[in-house]
């Protein structure tokens, strides 16, 4: 399986939004493919089991109700509005149906606990039928284990860093998998990560450095001309937002080349 596409053309982190077009909404899909680019988006499980995408866990941030997003049925997530819109939280199936294969996506499996394979397992049931390129990604090692071992697609690992600030409690958990401890045990098909770590007022990343050497990597999220230039030591794509597309357009091309005829099998 070839997925040169993954890194042709730059992502738009749940799709090209913007104050008019939420996040993770059906118009900043639409722009998002007018512009050709490539599509992050993010997938949960509903209360009754229907994935549906959106980001957060909580649906306080965007829809202003402070209720987690699996406690809520799919009509009850459906009367809710994005970001004060007329948008409402779009399902899986009809993101599938609003790209029909016009460009990629990058579809990240939400979810913290290894034990717990349920979306992962929906969302590859949900593409059974899909003709599109898509790949997975997930900070959940469980859910890329179990997308390595169980479909065809392209199953990538996301890794975050944070400078070591010791009143922050997610701390030890960003630091450990910022030095990427996970990739031999997981297998990902190439690496998802935080562009914070790139940063050009930091000494050189030896853990990233490494693994550019036999992973793709992409970089998220890409939000400024500096982290473009902080991306480029390192990134073979970025995934963006709050940028110009006819800058982003004109970036392409200029991060490290990747070509690949095949998935890569090992670490």
């Amino acid at each position: 399986m070839n997925f040169q596409w993954l890194f042709d053309r730059p992502i738009a982190h749940r799709g090209l939004h913007n104050s008019e077009y939420p996040e993770n909404s059906i118009p900043a899909f639409e722009k998002a493919v007018e512009h050709n680019f490539n599509i992050e988006i993010d997938v949960h499980l509903s209360k009754d089991n229907r994935l549906v995408v959106f980001h957060d866990n909580s649906l306080k941030r965007v829809c202003g109700i402070d209720k987690l997003v699996k406690k809520c049925t799919l009509a009850e997530l459906k009367s809710y509005k994005l970001k004060g819109t007329e948008y409402t939280i779009p399902t899986f199936e009809e993101f599938l149906a609003c790209i029909d294969g016009r460009v990629g996506i990058l579809c990240e499996i939400k979810g913290v606990n290894p034990l717990d394979k349920s979306i992962i397992k929906a969302t590859i049931e949900a593409l059974k039928n899909y003709k599109g390129n898509i790949a997975l990604q997930s900070f959940n090692f469980g859910a890329v284990k179990y997308g390595r071992k169980n479909c065809d697609l392209p199953v990538g690992g996301l890794y975050t860093w944070c400078s070591p600030d010791t009143k922050n409690p997610r701390w030890f958990w960003s630091s450990w998998m910022g030095k990427l401890w996970l990739v031999k045990s997981t297998k990902p098909q190439f690496i998802a990560y935080d562009i914070r770590a790139c940063a050009s007022n930091l000494s050189e990343n030896k853990w990233l450095k490494k693994w550019a050497t036999k992973l793709p990597i992409i970089t998220w999220t890409v939000n400024s001309e500096q982290c473009i230039e902080d991306a480029r030591k390192y990134a073979n794509n970025i995934i963006f937002e709050d940028l110009n597309p006819e800058y982003v357009e004109q970036c392409v091309g200029t991060f490290m080349p990747f070509k690949c005829s095949k998935l890569p099998k090992d670490c």
